[in-house]
């Protein structure tokens, strides 16, 4: 009897590390297909890619990457949770395993695919410099002035990598917005970021221009691409690159940038 008794615990033991086993060695298509969603972190402070809006009382962020990952979503089947962060957090974030991904404009640089695997690449943006009152003429000007970009942005790694910008003449912050008003308050010289994004906040503060100085070497020339945590994640990765080869396609990711930075223009009139 003790014998059977004994067999009987073993097997338990085998079934129970074997569940165990099963579960740990779930891909990430599989966690978020048994999860039934899929969490995607943002900063939603980059119009028209992530942003606030009030609907009947209510904030959610809109913009053309929360387009993408709906589309991501629907794709798999599951439910979209979109979690809201300061972008110098994402990639911690997604390391950490506190989400499954990072869909904020981001650019896929070297450093960054050391740490997090990307997909392919969805969007191609521009960078520039937006001034007030102090235009920019050339490179030598940029060392002489103090500039702004967003904390942990490709921007500032740009300036500081390669245009050797030293670091106290550059201001990180962690919002387009605080940005803005450090340029209008005269803090700052200029801000270094995307093109399409800084369009949208010329519409809103006049007093603001785009530089006519463009850089030879674009720090935004990398493109834009989902961020995932590194290894283990190949199938998704395959049905994450399907779904951007297909919006591409069908231009539609282009088209909700242009509808989303028309939304902007008009709520901000």
């Amino acid at each position: 009897m003790k014998k059977l008794y004994l067999f009987l615990l073993s097997l338990c033991f085998i079934f129970i590390a074997s569940a165990c086993s099963k579960q740990g060695n779930l891909d990430k298509l599989s966690e978020i297909k048994e999860n039934g969603k899929i969490t995607v972190a943002v900063s939603p402070d980059y119009p028209p890619y992530e942003f606030y809006v009030a609907e009947n009382s209510n904030v959610k962020v809109v913009g053309a990457d929360i387009f993408l990952a709906e589309e991501v979503a629907k794709d798999l089947g599951v439910q979209l949770e979109v979690v809201q962060l300061s972008f110098d957090s994402l990639l911690p974030a997604l390391n950490s395993g506190r989400v499954d991904m990072v869909l904020s404009g981001m650019n896929p640089n070297e450093e960054r695919r050391e740490v997090v695997d990307f997909s392919d690449i969805y969007y191609v943006s521009g960078s520039a410099f937006v001034v007030k009152n102090k235009d920019i003429k050339s490179m030598e000007d940029l060392k002489n002035i103090r500039i702004g970009v967003q904390k942990g942005s490709i921007q500032e790694k740009f300036l500081l990598d390669e245009i050797k910008i030293p670091r106290d003449r550059i201001q990180a912050l962690t919002d387009t917005p605080s940005l803005l008003q450090d340029l209008s308050n005269e803090n700052i010289d200029a801000i270094f970021m995307a093109e399409d994004v800084s369009k949208i906040s010329l519409a809103k503060q006049a007093d603001l221009k785009l530089s006519t100085f463009k850089l030879e070497k674009d720090s935004e020339s990398d493109g834009m691409a989902i961020a995932l945590e590194k290894g283990n994640n190949e199938n998704l990765l395959n049905q994450v690159n399907k779904v951007i080869s297909k919006v591409k396609a069908d231009n539609k990711f282009e088209q909700e940038l242009n509808k989303y930075a028309a939304l902007v223009a008009e709520t901000e009139e």
